[in-house]
């Protein structure tokens, strides 16, 4: 998610801020087998959240999550739709009962490996009671099948946050899902750390086209309908689905290193966008790849609206149709976005939070990558911006809590909790603070490392660290803590004449 947006009557809602300490799936309950008395206990329900602080009520506990698939079918005025969401996963100890992230809209059936299950609703839980236990370590499947209204632009301001869900304006359908908003749409495991491969099928009027995250597979007729089928094979965090229904064109390129590059575009806008798209898009991609090694994906994409959000959605960047134009590029250095939001494929797509506290992560990187990229494109010296943020850090960081460590408390909405300034110019600020201790060489070994070694996974905060001090062959922690979980940063590197407010 971009810092800033400059774009629409929208703007307020769609981008406030600017959305597990446990390993593998955290907050799971403990295995219901007593190892030391060889003893079965009695299923018992898993958790209502998987134990993020930032976002307790995320996720789900009791199981991990091996396959999403999501079925939607838009009414032919695409004010309303069906959605089925099929969860496969694998419970991590007796089941009697589990939850899944759902709210704003209306159930219409439920079913645990085919039969109907009980269910009831508390706050955007929605307990689903299976017609048997399921057994540690069995496998299950879930099916929840919804219906709900299209948000429409007036509906998205009361909202009063970007994690909305599912839109409609000016003759197109987007998604505006972080941090939380996915559940607003369909029923999920709706945290990054239980992302699992996700197939993605869209019915709409055959009027209209269609578009998600991932590779177009499958599509068919169905009377006056056309039925697509997408598939993400790589994990797909719920905040990062993206779908797309209107009055666009599908426009197919080769990009660098074979990647599929394919923008969905307002079809009247086709000749004004390509130009731009053509451009930029390719040597953002050769820009990145130059530095973090090979693309996390085969498919990736730009998602044009007019709209817009700048949003990172997995393998299809949403952006604004007005900052892609050619004035738009030159009077908004719109294509330092385009940059920023293709770093998210590496930096929190591919490599996803494994709590919401480690967004720094995500979004430190793409200002931080935004900033060399403007550098080789526009001359600019990242060190400008850096001092500057530095100069800011102490007043921002004492009023919305540390880099690593943001207080919930301070970000309003809570929905928007913690995509504040730490996350974005703190997050920066910690990198370039990194690179002047260990050098240019070194930095970039360990930012290689890291998007290698956590590919299509989950990482925090100890992860890099750790991954920081081994490639560097010293002991960082201490350092990078010090930037990390402080609100008054340390002295800059290289730069004793730099202070903070």
């Amino acid at each position: 998610m971009a810092r800033h947006t400059r774009h629409s009557n929208l703007t307020p809602w769609i981008v406030t801020a600017l959305a597990t300490a446990l390993t593998g799936v955290a907050g799971c309950t403990p295995d219901a087998t007593s190892a030391q008395s060889g003893t079965r206990t009695a299923p018992t329900p898993g958790a209502a959240g998987i134990g993020d602080t930032l976002h307790p009520g995320l996720g789900n506990g009791g199981y991990t999550v091996r396959h999403t698939d999501l079925a939607l079918r838009f009414a032919e005025d695409l004010k309303t739709y069906t959605a089925t969401t099929t969860l496969r996963g694998r419970a991590t100890h007796a089941l009697s009962r589990f939850d899944l992230d759902l709210t704003g809209t209306t159930v219409r059936s439920v079913t645990v490996d085919g039969r109907e299950a009980t269910w009831t609703r508390t706050g955007q839980e929605l307990r689903v009671t299976p017609a048997d236990p399921v057994p540690d370590g069995r496998g299950f499947s879930v099916e929840v099948t919804v219906h709900a209204p299209v948000a429409g632009p007036e509906e998205a301001e009361k909202l009063g946050t970007s994690a909305i869900g599912m839109v409609r304006a000016k003759g197109v359908v987007q998604t505006i899902n972080q941090p939380s908003g996915a559940h607003r749409i369909a029923a999920f495991a709706d945290h990054p750390a239980q992302k699992a491969p996700t197939t993605i099928t869209i019915a709409a009027p055959s009027r209209v086209n269609a578009i998600a995250n991932g590779e177009l597979t499958a599509t068919r007729r169905e009377g006056a309908y056309t039925v697509r089928r997408f598939e993400s094979r790589h994990k797909l965090a719920p905040e990062l689905i993206q779908i797309g229904v209107g009055h666009f064109t599908v426009v197919k390129r080769r990009g660098p290193d074979g990647i599929k590059l394919r923008h969905a575009l307002p079809t009247g806008q086709v000749n004004d966008l390509m130009p731009q798209l053509d451009t930029v898009v390719p040597k953002a991609l050769r820009f990145l790849t130059r530095r973090l090694g090979p693309f996390p994906l085969r498919t990736y994409g730009i998602y044009a609206t007019p709209l817009g959000g700048e949003l990172e959605t997995q393998s299809l960047t949403l952006l604004a149709t007005e900052e892609l134009t050619k004035e738009g590029m030159e009077a908004n250095g719109s294509d330092t976005i385009v940059a920023h939001e293709i770093s998210h494929e590496y930096f929190g797509n591919s490599v996803s939070p494994r709590r919401w506290s480690d967004l720094w992560l995500n979004e430190g990187h793409a200002v931080y990558y935004q900033g060399l990229w403007s550098q080789e494109a526009h001359g600019t010296d990242p060190a400008d911006a850096m001092k500057s943020a530095y100069r800011d850090a102490t007043a921002q960081l004492r009023k919305q809590g540390p880099v690593a460590d943001p207080r919930l408390g301070a970000f309003t909405p809570k929905d928007m909790a913690p995509y504040g300034w730490g996350a974005y110019e703190g997050g920066a600020l910690v990198l370039y603070a990194l690179r002047q201790k260990v050098g240019e060489a070194t930095f970039q070994r360990i930012e290689r490392a890291w998007v290698a070694e956590h590919r299509d996974s989950t990482a925090g905060t100890a992860d890099f660290i750790r991954l920081a001090s081994r490639v560097a062959g010293r002991d960082l922690g201490p350092f990078l803590r010090s930037w990390l979980y402080s609100t008054k940063l340390p002295a800059m590197p290289g730069h004793p004449d730099w202070h903070t407010s």
